[in-house]
């Protein structure tokens, strides 16, 4: 998905979450305004945060999505999660543009 059409979901007041795979720190220092915090793991243990009943839309700072696209990868296979999501272009594109952002304390 890229920045532009979640932008427009979000506004639009789809059911999704929206989720940073970055680990906790940097999490804090700014994420996507009203993203949760799902830090990569090389074995996800248990997605429990995560609902099944909504669009799951990750994104992580890496050139490429590889965190987000990793766990993407996981929740798919290992867990059954059906409507997953890869923010293209993650932060630095949502930033890039001016989006909405927060920081957490």
């Amino acid at each position: 998905i890229t920045a532009e059409e979640l932008k427009k979901s979000m506004d639009e007041g789809t059911d999704l979450v929206v989720v940073d795979t970055l680990y906790p720190y940097w999490y804090k220092r700014g994420h996507i305004k009203g993203a949760i915090n799902f830090p990569w793991a090389e074995t996800i243990k248990e997605p429990v945060l995560l609902p099944r009943t909504k669009s799951v839309v990750l994104y992580c700072d890496c050139e490429c999505e590889e965190t987000s696209a990793d766990v993407a990868v996981q929740l798919v296979r290992d867990w059954g999660y059906k409507n997953v999501k890869v923010l293209k272009g993650g932060w630095v594109e949502w930033t890039k543009l001016g989006y909405p952002t927060e920081k957490s304390d």
